[in-house]
């Protein structure tokens, strides 16, 4: 009988409670939101030039929380388009995001609030975080404290930008963009080096990304490259992501 309590004592004792994931996800999630900070400082400085006022640009990052789809509906803006064209490029370009949620849902157990704020948070490199910090079954606290904080370095970011706008060098801001895709090639070179299979898929999704952009809208381009890409890698290296050994 002491036996069995002491092991079930050890057992909730090492199992990490919600907000312990949760400071974890933070942790892992800074670098993100050092890399989205000085992006969004740029995306505050171009809406304002662009003829956005006050905090709208705060607002748009607040609530649509998407780089490429943010920059693309200023500039839509600016030349004159409708807000349903605007709205329509968004859900264009935003369509990826469907194939990351779907791949990370199959590595997580939420319910539909849960499901509803942890989605809003997917972004390009808290999907690559996400997906390769840890093989098995991810924790809710984990994947919110990585988008939270990312979330977090956006917003702040844009009202950087967005008060201090006047005052940046052009030179400045016009360099702030390479952050982001330094970021993104940070996070993905120390798991090409841990695993070939994943540097041969993102080799072959840009190249799909490339070839598919000499045909279509980059928004299109995107999600198809994304799609056939990682439909070829569960179907040449299926490791089983819902095992937790894997």
């Amino acid at each position: 009988m002491a036996k069995d309590v002491s092991q079930n004592f050890e057992s909730s004792v090492g199992t990490p409670t919600w907000g312990h994931e949760f400071w974890r996800g933070v942790r892992a999630g800074l670098p993100i939101s050092f890399g989205y900070f000085p992006s969004s400082i740029a995306f505050g400085v171009v809406a304002l030039a662009s003829g956005f006022s006050g905090w709208q640009p705060v607002m748009m990052s607040m609530f649509v929380f998407s780089g490429a789809g943010q920059f693309l509906g200023v500039n839509l803006w600016q030349s004159g388009a409708s807000l349903g064209a605007v709205i329509l490029a968004n859900l264009i370009i935003n369509l990826r995001y469907i194939v990351m949620s779907a791949s990370l849902s199959r590595r997580i157990q939420l319910d539909s609030l849960q499901a509803a704020v942890i989605g809003f948070g997917v972004t390009d490199e808290t999907f690559v975080l996400n997906s390769l910090a840890q093989r098995g079954a991810l924790t809710s606290g984990y994947v919110l404290g990585v988008n939270t904080v990312a979330y977090l370095g956006w917003v702040i970011g844009t009202v950087v930008g967005t008060v201090f706008a006047g005052i940046l060098p052009g030179r400045v801001i016009s360099g702030m963009g390479i952050v982001l895709y330094a970021m993104f090639i940070a996070l993905l070179v120390p798991s090409i080096a841990r695993s070939w299979k994943i540097g041969a898929i993102a080799a072959i999704s840009g190249a799909l990304c490339w070839v598919f952009g000499k045909v279509f809208a980059f928004g299109w381009a995107m999600v198809l490259a994304t799609t056939i890409a990682a439909a070829l890698g569960a179907w040449l290296w299926d490791e089983g992501v819902d095992d937790p050994e894997h």
